[in-house]
């Protein structure tokens, strides 16, 4: 397993780009930064701070003229603001996750210091975005609700408090923990007893038979700890019973979906991550899916893959 971890960590160090943050694929010309947030967190557990640091100024240094940050191509040497993003929410919410998890294995709060008025704009940024309901748009200009950006939203926002506590920006820490709450509180909303399932946007359900977004949106409730034990059990016993042999990518859709692995162990069900793990070896890492392998699915390989094995380093040694 930790020979399959390195070379899944030479993957995404192979998609690092001069100017700091990373392409979709070795062989891809998009940079969407949402994707790249996701593939650094396990990095930072095996000793690559640098790395990480280097993308989260990138991030920040490349927001728009609205605060936001945008997908990217390649040109050549150059890269080129596409003027658009898959959203809005989830793009601030990860670089959150990323930055926080970042600062608990470097406790390095001066570099955090530095970029405390960027965090708070970030912050504002999601706020922008958060309705009354506790609920935010995937953008200002896309007007939609949707469940998985909204539990990744309600991480953001609590690691957003716990770094402005560290900076001692009780105002900012509040705001975040408040909005936290809120958007937790939306998405509990977002729960119909009656047809056992969360909204996967607006009052729109999920067809049981559909895996995207219909049942992958179901698992993020459980990824990210806000759907309680009971739901979480009903949820999962709906995935599987409806998709089987997800973990061995029998869903009917080419990309792996890494995350549902995540939701299996959430659930303890260790012998389904153990198999997606070696059929995506397979299939993906070494086989015939190998265009459909991006950064952000090797992050979550990674990230099943050590807490499998337990595999971890310390600060300035490298796996």
């Amino acid at each position: 397993m930790q020979a399959a971890v390195r070379a899944q960590k030479q993957y995404i160090l192979d998609c690092r780009l001069p100017c700091g943050t990373f392409r979709l694929g070795p062989e891809r010309n998009q940079v969407n930064p949402y994707f790249t947030n996701l593939a650094l967190i396990p990095m930072i557990g095996l000793g690559e701070l640098k790395i990480v640091q280097e993308h989260i100024d990138w991030y920040l240094q490349n927001r728009n003229e609205n605060g936001y940050v945008n997908d990217f191509v390649i040109r050549g040497e150059l890269l080129e603001d596409t003027g658009a993003a898959d959203s809005e929410d989830s793009y601030h919410a990860t670089l959150f996750s990323l930055l926080a998890e970042w600062v608990r294995y470097a406790e390095d709060i001066v570099w955090l210091k530095d970029r405390e008025q960027e965090c708070l704009e970030l912050l504002e940024g999601i706020g922008r975005l958060q309705q009354n309901d506790g609920l935010t748009w995937a953008k200002g200009s896309y007007r939609v609700k949707y469940l998985m950006d909204n539990c990744e939203v309600a991480k953001g926002l609590e690691d957003a408090a716990f770094l402005f506590s560290l900076l001692g920006n009780k105002t900012a820490c509040k705001e975040a923990e408040l909005r936290a709450e809120a958007c937790r509180q939306g998405i509990g909303r977002m729960y119909s007893p009656l047809r056992k399932s969360f909204a996967v946007y607006g009052r729109i359900f999920p067809s049981w038979r559909k895996w995207y977004p219909d049942a992958t949106s179901q698992a993020f409730p459980i990824v990210y700890g806000i759907a309680s034990a009971e739901i979480a059990r009903l949820l999962y016993s709906r995935i599987t019973r409806s998709f089987p042999q997800f973990e061995r990518f029998q869903t009917g859709d080419p990309y792996p979906w890494m995350t549902m692995g995540v939701c299996a162990l959430r659930m303890g069900d260790l012998a389904r991550v153990n198999r997606m793990l070696a059929t995506a070896q397979a299939m993906y890492v070494e086989g015939p899916r190998r265009p459909y392998w991006l950064i952000h699915e090797a992050g979550r390989f990674m990230e099943l893959a050590m807490e499998v094995a337990n595999i971890r380093c310390q600060p300035g040694q490298n796996v």
